[in-house]
């Protein structure tokens, strides 16, 4: 049980220092900026932008398998990177060699995704892409699968898990900002392929700002030595893990359904146009950046558990508002009350962004009591796994409100459907045993000597 010890002798030096925090969270706005790009112009670029034959370079539904095809790449490479980062050996520390080796490689192949080899329509087209689109996302894991152990490997204690985990939000919410509205604005001054060109070298430079974080001072984590299917199930054997993964997988589901659909929220139900879908938008992470400290602050007081079950259920609340667009109360105008209910759904957002990876970096103490083993990439892994499985799954639901139920009824459905989601995730999360998490991390920190407080004073466990 080396590998205990080791853990407190961190939690023992204090809190991180903060310039390590904000050079964690700043790698995310690297990866957030170019999967954003890539999702917003990808399709742009292969499917709506003509050929100077006229015609577009692949089929809607030729691009649509190739990118599905990408996905599934993508999900099997999670756990497969978890595995090689947990068990890695190296001077530098067992996630940033996976940062340094994949950032090039990565932004090199996001570029090359937007230079078609053939001008026209063509099976050379398609085979490119898909061949594009398995590395992209394999290299897409290889660095944000490792990036997000190293919460974990850098956190001994709730506060620095908070920190972190806000700090991560904070760069996502700026990086998915600057992909939404920056790029746009290039695209029409420059063109696409310059702006990837550039958007793709300030992603560059974010990425490779964690590797100024020396990890073997800050993380003593021995290497782990589980093959990867004993280290799937002895990951889903962790019951207050499972829990944690069922609840934020339903918060999951529900976001993504209002988010898939909040441009027909603003064509079909608030009779507007893309002005309208900047306004809303701009609402829900305007408000979600704003309330980022008072999560922060609620999640060292109060404890993670509390505050994620109080983000599920502000969801649930202000989900089933949208079915109420076209005809708002209060003679409120339909544009200023979906305007309203973006904001107010923008608070638990907040608590969405910051508190699973925090939880995820908690629970994976009750591994290292189990089997002395530190494997925080592996529960990342698997969690990453079921998330991208969940989003294809609550996209088809979308799609089908849509299909069954017509437009705007099928529209208007999903804030109700998204909102049942969450509340069941809210229920899931009610079994969350904070108390036996707490106790893991305070006996961790005991074997050292300590006391095993980090201010989080206000958790009470299952309460």
């Amino acid at each position: 049980m080396a590998q205990v010890g080791a853990g407190a002798s961190q939690a023992a030096r204090g809190s991180l220092p903060r310039w390590v925090v904000l050079a964690y969270g700043t790698g995310a706005a690297g990866w957030v900026l170019i999967d954003r790009v890539v999702l917003t112009w990808l399709y742009f670029a292969y499917v709506t932008t003509p050929t100077p034959t006229g015609e577009r370079l692949l089929l809607p539904l030729t691009f649509s398998a190739v990118l599905f095809g990408g996905r599934i790449i993508d999900a099997v490479a999670d756990p497969v990177i978890a595995r090689l980062s947990d068990n890695h050996r190296g001077r530098r520390g067992r996630r940033l060699p996976f940062l340094l080796v994949s950032a090039v490689p990565y932004v090199i192949v996001y570029v090359a995704l937007f230079l078609p080899p053939v001008a026209e329509r063509s099976a050379v087209n398609t085979l490119y892409l898909g061949v594009g689109l398995a590395l992209y996302f394999t290299l897409f894991t290889a660095y944000v699968g490792p990036y997000l152990a190293l919460l974990a490997d850098l956190s001994a204690t709730t506060a620095d898990r908070v920190d972190l985990s806000t700090a991560k939000a904070v760069a996502t919410l700026l990086g998915a900002g600057v992909a939404l509205i920056v790029s746009g604005l290039l695209v029409e001054a420059l063109g696409v392929v310059t702006m990837v060109w550039l958007l793709g070298a300030v992603a560059l430079v974010l990425l490779l700002v964690p590797l100024s974080i020396p990890e073997r001072r800050f993380s003593v984590a021995v290497p782990a030595t589980m093959a990867l299917l004993p280290a799937v199930r002895a990951t889903l054997a962790n019951r207050p893990f499972v829990v944690a993964l069922l609840g934020a997988n339903a918060m999951w589901f529900g976001f993504n359904i209002v988010s898939l659909n909040v441009p027909l929220y603003a064509n079909s139900l608030l009779g507007r146009g893309e002005s309208a879908v900047a306004a809303l938008m701009g609402a829900l992470f305007g408000v979600c950046l704003l309330a980022f400290p008072v999560v922060n602050r609620l999640s060292k007081r109060l404890g993670l558990k509390r505050v994620m079950i109080a983000s599920l259920v502000g969801f649930a609340l202000v989900f089933p508002l949208i079915a109420a667009f076209p005809d708002p109360p209060l003679g409120l105008s339909p544009l200023v009350f979906g305007v309203l209910v973006m904001a107010l759904a923008g608070v638990p957002l907040a608590g969405f962004f910051v508190v699973p990876d925090a939880i995820i970096a908690a629970v994976a103490d009750l591994e290292q009591q189990r089997t002395g083993q530190r494997r925080e990439g592996m529960y990342f892994g698997v969690n990453g796994l079921l998330l991208k499985l969940n989003l294809g799954v609550s996209t088809v639901v979308s799609g089908a409100l849509l299909q069954v139920w017509g437009d705007p009824l099928g529209v208007r459905f999903t804030g109700p459907v998204a909102a049942v989601a969450v509340a069941v995730g809210a229920a899931v999360f009610l079994r969350y045993p904070e108390a036996e998490v707490e106790a893991a991390r305070a006996a961790t920190v005991t074997l050292d000597g300590t006391d095993g407080t980090d201010g989080a004073d206000g958790a009470d466990g299952d309460g």
